[in-house]
């Protein structure tokens, strides 16, 4: 069933369902919805009628889908909300609303990398947009999930700065399904960002907004990657990865810091792998190994000194379009040894 009157809505349900051969569900008052609430499989809620509906203060259920247009992305982000809904923006999402018509979900399918610093000038944010970058130049799509309010935005470092698309000061109260983010967020080079603003007022996620995010990341994405900042509370959001990479610096007190990281991470519970990052003019295997019997962890590989990474960083060049061959091929081979790369291949699951 559907709520709302708005014709250009109308008519792109009406031709999705022709397109699937089914009846075009039928549109009723916002006053008739309470009776049907907890009994229509598929409800479609026109933002011409959202502020009605949002009033009637129904009780949460599945199935909700706040419909719009490009021009509606703002007024959809603030009512998703309030009635609990995902978004559908047509005509660009007219897979998604074809599914809903069908009852069926977006399959959760991405794989989720978790990257978490070991202590300050890790490089843990160069790192996981390394891993990110790897998958983009494999041909994949890849999104960046920035969880660390401390570190300046990710879209500085990959160059997206000035891009629009939503940030955490848009999303940070996110509730219900937001259905693609795909053309929604700033990107560079083939990778997308959910980035942390820095309006002087900034709003943080909460932990449903976060958990939103990520379930429309996943569907919309081969890879994410989540940048987590080491503290609590946000370190506890890798628990929400598929793999949870600890970036280790090459100094001994770096080590020595994310040993600490690591020894929080463990009484959580969670399971870590550890990438360790060489110094200038160390080699891979005596860092690795340092960092692996250290830290008491399996060993992810090992990310190679690159000079011309710090001034792309300041210059705002997305690291892995700068950075040399061995850099990269590193990120990737991270990557794999987690599992999110198939076993000797380079092609993500």
């Amino acid at each position: 069933m559907m709520v709302g009157e708005r014709a250009d809505l109308v008519r792109a349900v009406e031709s999705v369902t022709a397109t699937l051969a089914s009846p075009a569900p039928q549109t009723l008052p916002a006053a008739h919805l309470p009776a049907r609430w907890g009994t229509a499989a598929t409800i479609l809620v026109g933002i011409d009628a959202a502020a009605v509906v949002a009033d009637l203060g129904l009780p949460p259920r599945s199935g909700v889908h706040l419909l719009g247009g490009e021009e509606d992305l703002a007024e959809l982000g603030r009512w998703s909300g309030p009635i609990g809904a995902s978004l559908i923006v047509v005509p660009r999402d007219s897979a998604l609303l074809g599914r809903a018509l069908q009852g069926g979900r977006v399959p959760d399918a991405a794989r989720t990398v978790a990257v978490v610093s070991g202590g300050g000038g890790a490089g843990a944010s160069t790192t996981a947009a390394g891993l990110a970058g790897a998958a983009a130049l494999d041909g994949h799509s890849a999104v960046l999930v920035d969880l660390d309010p401390w570190g300046g935005g990710l879209d500085l470092l990959v160059g997206a700065e000035g891009r629009p698309g939503w940030r955490w000061d848009d999303l940070a109260r996110a509730r219900g399904g937001l259905g693609s983010l795909t053309g929604r967020l700033p990107g560079s080079e083939g990778v997308d960002v959910v980035t942390m603003g820095r309006s002087g007022h900034q709003r943080l996620p909460d932990e449903e907004a976060v958990d939103c995010v990520l379930a429309a990341a996943r569907a919309s994405y081969d890879l994410v990657v989540l940048d987590v900042a080491p503290s609590r509370p946000w370190v506890e959001h890798l628990a929400r990865a598929a793999s949870a990479l600890l970036v280790a610096g090459p100094g001994i007190r770096q080590v020595a810091a994310a040993r600490q990281v690591a020894i929080d991470c463990a009484e959580d519970g969670l399971d870590l792998w550890v990438v360790a990052r060489v110094g200038p003019g160390a080699g891979a295997e005596p860092v690795s190994g340092l960092a692996g019997e250290a830290l008491e962890l399996p060993v992810a590989g090992t990310i190679p000194h690159d000079r011309r990474l710090p001034l792309a960083a300041e210059r705002g060049d997305a690291p892995w379009r700068v950075a040399r061959r061995a850099w990269t091929r590193a990120c990737a081979q991270a990557l794999a040894q987690t599992g999110a790369f198939e076993s000797g291949s380079g092609a993500l699951r």
